[in-house]
């Protein structure tokens, strides 16, 4: 089974709960829906910063004069943005000379880490970190701090260096960062601030405890906002925000840790209704052909859906997308989607031929022009966890790189040993 396509299918009481509490999972106000009687429409959009001079989201300018921002809880200012970092924005859209259209002016725009936290591991080709039980992909696009010797993740060190991470949550345990900050501790803050965004997994309610990839939350004296009852398995498959104060090792023979959670906090948008929405991430999960979920946000595709990059067979677990549409309920009417990549990650479970393989349900074709890391074509068998990224055709995924996950024990016990200034054992 693909590792994006194991979250177990809530029933419909959870769905229409989670719902229900979307309009309220922001720390930021809420932007209503309609238009106005200036003739301006109210606008929300989540993607990475990729530009300034305004700012620039996913693309798309946005005026930025007045806007209230709120950088990691605090009050900001666009001086302590950055490219790469993922942003949440709520804004007016009106006739004007936008750079790519209208002009849309930001009201709010609310910047948190994905992930903050030790660095537990770094692979040998820096193609990926481990922090907070979380496996973090680095890509080409991926934005290093100019402060990391080099500017390579190779060069972290395991169990000193504290990360924070922003980027897309692509499944369980699962993010592929845009930025890599090296947050410097020093005698004001000895500490990190804890922080992991992703989806819930084994959720315990009588134990109050979940998992987030390989790390297990204790939430028993956290503040909980916005998450339904706690009954069941509803929270599973819930995308959420985890905050901090103490890491510890599960012991034993175990490579996991523990989180005790201050604060869990349910994700989303700000906003339940918005004419113009604007949301780029990663599916999560495809109950049905035309309706598929980024996190917790439910997109619906319809006849007047336009498709770029490929068509609603495309829409698989795991593939990139920039949706454009209309915000209702909490529920996204997609006008316009982007396909802009696949990243998927799990076990081989059939060679059809050389280069011909499945992940999970996923059919993967490689050519001539397919790079390969940490083995060859001839090393793909039943069973071999690979990581492959690449384009949607026709419901296959053609791909550009694969690579070879070993399996094996991380190195947990070398920040078990040197993190005790982390409060870690």
């Amino acid at each position: 089974m693909l590792i994006m396509g194991q979250r177990k299918v809530r029933d419909l009481f959870a769905a229409l709960t989670l719902f229900v509490v979307l309009a309220s999972c922001s720390p930021g106000p809420q932007a209503g829906g309609g238009i106005g009687g200036t003739g301006r429409l109210t606008s929300v959009a989540s993607g990475p910063i990729t530009g300034f001079g305004s700012v620039f989201v996913s693309g798309t300018e946005y005026e930025t004069t007045d806007t209230s921002m709120l950088i990691d809880g605090q009050s900001g200012s666009q001086h302590d943005l950055k490219q790469g970092m993922l942003v949440r924005v709520t804004a007016r859209v009106s006739e004007g000379s936008g750079t790519n259209g209208p002009l849309r002016t930001a009201d709010t725009l609310i910047y948190e880490d994905t992930v903050e936290g030790v660095v537990q591991s770094v692979t040998p080709t820096g193609s990926h970190l481990r922090v907070l039980g979380q496996s973090i992909t680095i890509t080409p696009a991926t934005l290093i701090d100019a402060r990391i010797p080099g500017g390579t993740v190779r060069n972290l060190v395991p169990g000193r260096d504290v990360l924070e991470i922003s980027g897309f949550v692509m499944g369980d345990g699962i993010v592929r960062a845009t930025l890599i900050d090296l947050k410097p501790l020093d005698a004001m803050t000895p500490t990190p601030d804890y922080q992991v965004k992703g989806l819930i997994t084994h959720h315990k309610s009588e134990q109050r405890t979940f998992e987030i990839g390989a790390l297990t939350v204790d939430y028993q004296n956290a503040v909980l906002q916005d998450l339904p009852h706690q009954a069941g398995g509803v929270w599973d498959g819930l995308l959420v925000d985890v905050i901090g104060k103490q890491v510890s090792s599960e012991g034993g023979s175990s490579s996991r840790f523990r989180l005790t959670a201050t604060r869990v906090r349910i994700e989303g948008l700000g906003s339940s209704d918005s004419e113009d929405a604007v949301v780029e991430g990663f599916v999560t999960r495809v109950p049905k052909p035309g309706n598929f979920f980024l996190g917790n946000l439910q997109v619906v595709s319809n006849a007047e859906t336009i498709f770029q990059g490929g068509t609603s067979a495309d829409i698989l677990t795991g593939v990139h997308l920039e949706v454009h549409g209309r915000l209702s309920g909490g529920i996204l009417t997609a006008t316009k989607v982007e396909l802009e990549d696949a990243d998927l990650q799990g076990a081989v479970t059939q060679v059809v031929s050389p280069g011909h393989f499945f992940l999970g349900n996923v059919q993967v074709f490689t050519s001539a022009e397919t790079t390969f890391e940490g083995g060859t074509i001839n090393d793909i068998t039943a069973g071999v966890h690979l990581e492959v990224y690449g384009s949607v055709v026709d419901g296959t995924v053609s791909a550009t790189k694969v690579e070879f996950e070993r399996v094996t024990s991380l190195p947990e016990t070398r920040l078990a040993a040197t993190s005790a200034k982390h409060t870690l054992p």
